[in-house]
């Protein structure tokens, strides 16, 4: 019996021991599972608060016991950061460059409402961004015509150009283009480029104009030459004195298109853009130039009776090309001979004119000039009176000459005038080379 109850006995002790460690293997799971939720979950408050803020992008592995997807989601995030900032700094690089273009580019919404201009739009249209943000174009810009060409373009939600004149104080002439503008949240925008083409078109205009009068000027002295030949050739004229006149129509006229296509010439040679670095420049004494001048012209003006006299300041002289600027002056002093009545004078005074010119003036007494042409005057072919000019010879051509003689040089020319009272001319050259008066 003794060793059964025994047995009985180990049994029960057994029995109570297998107890006691599960409570102990149960407590211990119990804490585990508590301290790696609490873990869990300050990891989980870290990252949420750290997420609100968006200062930075987490780190995965800062958060301990967080699941595989909160890590994915950290990654993604981290991703589309990288991903913004890249696009943050092509959208500066691009407000940049729009910026420092000066083509005028303006967004518009679906309803014209301004959402942004650049600062060369700013300037042509005369509007301040911050101010027109918002508003409508029809009140920022008040021009019917872009306002229309804007609205049509949206109606037709493609892509539009054309060339409108914008009436401001200066008027202008621009080439508008109207470029779609779509958002996945919004209604489709446009965005409006503008070009000022107004020089453009000024000298497409000049170019044309001054073809048409080449045509017409020199197409008179050759019909003339051509008329006379052929009657002296079909007719043949035996009085001698009749065939002498014609002869000398005849070379009127030729001297006169050769003037004309010197003339032109010079001002090719002028308007090349080598040309100012190409000249050969020195000091001429202003006297000498002056003197020159009325030596070649005297004759001229001897014919109608007319004195020159001159007043120069003493030691004075012109950084210059020679030739040219003997040019320049003769063609001033020729046209006051021409203009000017019989027995009166044409008075050329040279003073020095600071800073660092000297100012050669031609003063006559001739009919005088009206103020509308005043602005014109030193166009090619440009004429005040037109009948009168070419009775008197000329090929409409010498102030232009005068004009970019001046400019190459650095100088300048201007005219005053008064109906009935005669008309002064100044032409301005440098009386010392540029690179001594950048020195000064």
């Amino acid at each position: 019996m003794s060793p059964r109850v025994f047995i009985i006995a180990d049994a029960s002790v057994d029995s109570l021991g297998a107890g006691e460690l599960g409570w102990i293997v149960a407590s211990a799971v119990t804490a585990a599972w508590l301290v790696t939720w609490w873990i869990r979950r300050r990891s989980l408050a870290r990252l949420e608060q750290t997420l609100a803020s968006l200062d930075r992008v987490p780190e995965p592995e800062g958060y301990p016991l967080a699941e595989s997807l909160h890590a994915a989601a950290i990654r993604r995030l981290r991703h589309e950061r990288q991903r913004q900032e890249r696009l943050a700094d092509r959208l500066a690089e691009i407000e940049r460059v729009l910026r420092a273009t000066p083509i005028a580019v303006i967004a518009l919404d679906h309803m014209q409402r301004v959402v942004s201009a650049n600062p060369a739009a700013e300037r042509l249209l005369g509007f301040e961004e911050r101010a027109a943000r918002g508003r409508l174009l029809q009140e920022t810009v008040r021009q019917p015509g872009l306002n229309r060409f804007v609205s049509d373009a949206l109606a037709r939600d493609q892509r539009s150009e054309g060339e409108l004149h914008l009436e401001f104080d200066a008027p202008l002439e621009v080439q508008v283009s109207c470029e779609p503008l779509h958002t996945e949240s919004q209604p489709a925008g446009v965005v409006v480029s503008l070009v000022d083409v107004t020089r453009m078109r000024r000298l497409e205009s000049m170019r044309s104009e001054f073809a048409a009068n080449v045509s017409h000027e020199l197409r008179t002295p050759i019909t003339n030459i051509k008329g006379y030949v052929e009657t002296l050739l079909q007719v043949g004229i035996e009085d001698p004195a009749t065939s002498q006149r014609f002869l000398e129509i005849i070379q009127r006229n030729t001297t006169r298109l050769s003037e004309i296509v010197e003339d032109i010439l010079t001002l090719a040679f002028l308007e090349e853009p080598e040309t100012p670095h190409a000249l050969e420049r020195g000091d001429v004494a202003a006297d000498e130039l002056v003197a020159r001048v009325v030596d070649e012209l005297g004759s001229a003006a001897a014919a109608k009776s007319i004195t020159i006299t001159t007043e120069c300041e003493p030691g004075l002289s012109a950084h210059v090309n020679r030739s040219l600027a003997t040019q320049a002056l003769a063609n001033l002093v020729s046209n006051a001979i021409k203009y000017s009545p019989e027995g009166t004078a044409v008075v050329v005074k040279v003073r020095r004119e600071a800073p660092g010119m000297a100012a050669f003036s031609v003063r006559d007494r001739g009919p005088g000039i009206a103020p509308k042409h005043l602005p014109r005057l030193f166009e090619r072919f440009y004429r005040v009176d037109k009948a009168r000019a070419r009775t008197q010879g000329g090929t409409g051509l010498g102030l232009a000459i005068v004009k970019h003689i001046a400019n190459i040089h650095g100088g300048r020319v201007e005219v005053t005038s008064q109906l009935g009272e005669g008309s002064d001319f100044r032409l301005l050259l440098p009386t010392e080379a540029p690179a001594a008066k950048a020195a000064q």
